[in-house]
């Protein structure tokens, strides 16, 4: 299972620590996903890369990638309409399982509007749900 983020890029579990204000040495042990996101921001003077994470600052990936490991699955956050700032769901196994909020930060950064102990009791719900 394959750990994807919003834009469907492949998902590196093996992130550099969440702080900002790492040291560039840090920084150089992100995944060539996120590196290459911070290279095309800096060419384009465009404020900060920072994965999408939940309300609470965790990193999706982080999450969803335990998750889908833990109970066999993939989950995915999709759109519901392909316009800003519309609906989007969590989609297990490409069935919809439940909405979620989400906005943009002061970088343009995709926030979603639940924590991560939050969304992942919604998961295991809508997994429940499921399998009745």
């Amino acid at each position: 299972m394959t750990n994807r983020d919003e834009e469907g890029a492949e998902l590196d579990e093996e992130v550099a620590p969440e702080d900002d204000t790492a040291p560039d040495e840090l920084r150089e042990g992100r995944p060539d996903w996120w590196r290459e996101n911070e290279r095309l921001r800096e060419a384009m003077d465009l404020p900060e890369y920072r994965p999408p994470r939940f309300s609470d600052g965790t990193y999706t990936h982080r999450v969803t990638g335990p998750l889908e490991t833990e109970h066999g699955c993939r989950i995915q956050f999709a759109g519901v309409n392909t316009r800003y700032p519309e609906d989007w769901a969590v989609r297990i196994d490409g069935e919809p399982a439940f909405g979620i909020g989400r906005h943009r930060d002061e970088q343009g950064n995709t926030v979603y509007e639940l924590a991560a102990d939050e969304f992942r009791t919604a998961v295991v719900e809508a997994l429940v749900e499921r399998t009745g």
